[in-house]
């Protein structure tokens, strides 16, 4: 399972850079066409904003993929391990749900209803837009059902080591070195 998510992962690492540069070309060229040509693109404001939405929905899976995401975990951190590990899968449980109702099954709606709705300047409707929302929440699931079990089974910490490297130093630190 292991060897799953990292594969996962990095698909949708890949994923989140292609759509990222596709942005970006788009969006130098809308700036390009009505500043320098004085003639605006019909179609790249709207192809950047779906981009966009792309991005975000993927890009979220890829660090929620890596445990990457935000966490106020300070207080847990400072829990035995037996009592972190119920926090984390207290956490981990609680992400499942949510990416399984509301991003897989609202997200389907969300898609569904949009299905027929046509984009005004793309030939694409709208529930191509939304179809991202479940895409995101079955890997965010998946994700967070590995974590849980091996959070559970004592393979990985229940929360990853912070790497402090790039940390600002406190002025006392700076002062003593």
């Amino acid at each position: 399972m292991q060897s799953v998510k990292n594969i996962l992962s990095r698909v949708f690492g890949w994923a989140s850079v292609v759509i990222f540069a596709v942005l970006v070309c788009t969006t130098v060229w809308q700036v390009f066409s009505r500043q320098i040509l004085n003639s605006p693109s019909t179609w790249s404001e709207e192809f950047a904003k779906i981009c966009f939405v792309w991005l975000a929905f993927l890009g979220a899976a890829f660090v929620f993929g890596e445990r990457g995401h935000i966490a106020v975990d300070f207080l847990a951190r400072k829990a035995p391990l037996g009592i972190q590990r119920v926090f984390a899968s207290l956490v981990q449980v609680s992400i499942l749900i949510f990416a399984i109702l509301g991003m897989v099954w609202g997200g389907a709606r969300a898609a569904s209803i949009a299905w027929n709705q046509n984009l005004t300047a793309l030939p694409f409707t709208i529930g191509w837009v939304y179809i991202v929302i479940p895409v995101a929440g079955i890997a965010i699931a998946f994700f967070a059902l590995i974590d849980l079990i091996n959070v559970l089974k004592g393979d990985e910490p229940p929360y990853p080591e912070i790497d402090e490297g790039d940390e600002p130093r406190d002025i006392v630190e700076t002062k003593e070195a």
